[in-house]
């Protein structure tokens, strides 16, 4: 079992003896660990150096978002002959003991199998947060067994779509073939690009339930009860412009009408009930929308996370 591990960070001081606590139950199935520093400051990159001595840590000098990190990664597993499988592990993901090996197991065990992920539970729960999704039509990812009891899901495995970006373990082949994420998306809708681009090439993308893992969501703005503005441009910019790269005319004009004219209705009602934050955030998605539409994938001040 030859399992690189890779995990990206950006300034998470605030979650970083947990993602530690994490790390140190499942470090000894890894045949490596990669981290990516998406350029945090200082102060916080001595502390993840001290902390993670047996990591390989590599240091962007611009924050690259999930894709460009990811692919930072994937390419170093990928420069190593003897890994033969590449996880991606968020840093607020608990694993179970032994999760990782029955995943390796079921990964191997199906040849047409090329990214497989555990069922993802709620943290100190047993009521599921995601197990494997299916794609929309509007490329949204509906989580099949969502807000169940574990012991309610009668499949072992769960044939799907996509499985979550921030915990999925592929074989080297998977990498090799369908290639790298898409760094124009920065970050959102990944796991959508990288499971149609599965699907076109024949592979089966599939969640396990007897690898347990445990999406803890530490979030560092979780107590403003809503994500910020950019993440709204990026959703409407990623969803028209994957909409663009995987199908036809009309299926973009579909994609790109939801999400603007949605987006327009949105801020209809919060306009009304004076919640002029939300009324931002879907001005953002409205020409994020529109970005897509046009192909313009640069960064700019509304696709960036705040300092």
């Amino acid at each position: 079992m030859k399992v690189a591990g890779i995990t990206i960070t950006y300034d998470d001081g605030f979650k970083l003896k947990e993602w530690f606590e994490h790390y140190k139950s499942y470090k000894d199935d890894l045949f490596i660990h990669i981290i990516i520093d998406n350029n945090s400051n200082i102060n916080f990159k001595k502390k993840l150096k001290n902390l993670f001595k047996d990591s390989y840590i590599i240091e962007r000098n611009t924050n690259g978002g999930c894709t460009g990190a990811y692919n930072d990664g994937i390419n170093m597993a990928l420069s190593i002959p003897e890994v033969d499988s590449i996880m991606l592990i968020a840093n607020d993901f608990k694993i179970n003991p032994g999760a990782t090996q029955t995943l390796y197991k079921a990964l191997f065990s199906n040849s047409e199998i090329g990214m497989i992920a555990p069922i993802l539970l709620y943290p100190n729960s047993n009521i599921v947060d995601d197990f494997g999704c299916n794609i929309s039509n509007v490329l949204t990812m509906e989580e099949y067994g969502n807000n169940k009891n574990i012991e309610d899901i009668n499949e072992a495995i769960n044939y799907c779509d996509a499985v979550a970006g921030g915990l999925n373990l592929s074989t080297r082949d998977f990498y090799e073939k369908v290639g790298l994420q898409d760094e124009k998306l920065f970050m959102y809708s990944d796991e959508v690009d990288m499971g149609l681009r599965a699907k076109k090439l024949g592979y089966s993308i599939a969640a396990i339930k007897n690898a347990v893992v445990y999406h803890e969501h530490i979030n560092k703005n979780s107590d403003r009860g809503r994500r910020d503005s950019y993440t709204k441009y990026l959703a409407g910019r990623n969803k028209v412009y994957v909409t663009k790269k995987h199908f036809g005319a009309l299926k973009v004009i579909y994609v790109f009408s939801f999400y603007f004219f949605g987006a327009f209705f949105k801020i209809t009602v919060n306009s009304f009930k004076l919640n002029f934050s939300s009324v931002q955030d879907y001005l953002w998605m409205m020409l994020g929308a529109f970005m897509g539409l046009i192909g313009n994938m640069s960064p700019n001040r509304f696709s960036i996370p705040k300092e």
